[in-house]
């Protein structure tokens, strides 16, 4: 698998971590589907039950959770899910906010963006060919987790994490942004309607190369978020990107368009 971030093993598990943001002392990771006690089509270590004909079960779902947290010395308890509507939304949570989606009731509008100063509690957003972001702030110790599809990037939703962070005590320039495993360009093709919806909302026509079928583009999400990020005040130095196709790997990743309906779901994870 070609990758910039660092492929880690602990126990069954297999994940990635961004090298800037470890250099950084963030605890996080990005989880690939290796590990885990899912099986079948979920089969690994999957985060979501899932919404197709046949679903995992929510225990399994759950203790793929409690081996997430464990890796970072914490517990199911710890964990603050994401109810992802492909918003551009970003809440702040805290203490209260600890078990939401885990041994506590999920949200129940949508929040694809979670900011938090809180330490040991565990942001959770989850993928499957969209594009999870992790961002820290190492002298304020603020830290977001963001499921960023195609629509919350057209949305800003990562600005609008800086955004939060920055209400919260953060200077943009100090905020460090890894972009992890998603759907790379190579595999991601998009209609006329998508190109318009991003070139009407900012300078994004760089993200798009024309496809060989008419009316159609490949669209480099990765590029898309850095480009949000960056002005949002982010420094360029400051935005490491793993570049590595979720659709394209399958021993790795789950993959929406790969997959269908009936597929795990991988989540990333950042705390204090």
């Amino acid at each position: 698998m070609n990758t910039r971030f660092h492929l880690c093993k602990d126990g069954e598990e297999y994940f990635l971590q961004s090298p800037l943001l470890a250099a950084a002392g963030a605890r996080h990771f990005f989880a690939t589907r290796m590990g885990g006690v899912s099986e079948g089509a979920f089969g690994g270590w999957n985060f979501a039950p899932g919404v197709g004909e046949v679903t995992d079960t929510e225990a399994n779902v759950m203790e793929n959770y409690r081996i997430a947290a464990e890796k970072l010395g914490l517990s199911l308890g710890d964990v603050c899910r994401s109810y992802q509507a492909h918003t551009a939304y970003c809440l702040t949570v805290d203490d209260t906010h600890r078990g939401v989606g885990t041994v506590k009731p999920k949200f129940d509008f949508g929040v694809d963006g979670l900011v938090t100063e809180t330490k040991d509690l565990l942001l959770s957003v989850r993928s499957a060919d969209c594009v999870p972001v992790l961002l820290f702030d190492p002298k304020r110790q603020i830290c977001a987790a963001v499921h960023a599809g195609w629509r919350g990037t057209v949305g800003g939703i990562c600005g609008n994490a800086v955004r939060e962070m920055a209400s919260l005590g953060s200077d943009p320039k100090d905020i460090l942004a890894a972009i992890g495993p998603c759907i790379g360009s190579c595999c991601y093709q998009v209609g006329e309607e998508v190109y318009v919806a991003f070139t009407q909302a900012g300078d994004f026509a760089a993200c798009f190369t024309p496809d060989t079928e008419q009316g159609k583009y490949l669209l480099d999400l990765t590029l898309a978020n850095r480009k949000v990020l960056e002005w949002a005040g982010l420094a360029p130095h400051h935005i490491d990107e793993a570049y590595t196709c979720t659709r394209c790997h399958g021993d790795y990743f789950f993959s929406h368009r790969r997959q269908g309906a009936i597929r795990g779901t991988m989540s990333a994870f950042i705390t204090l």
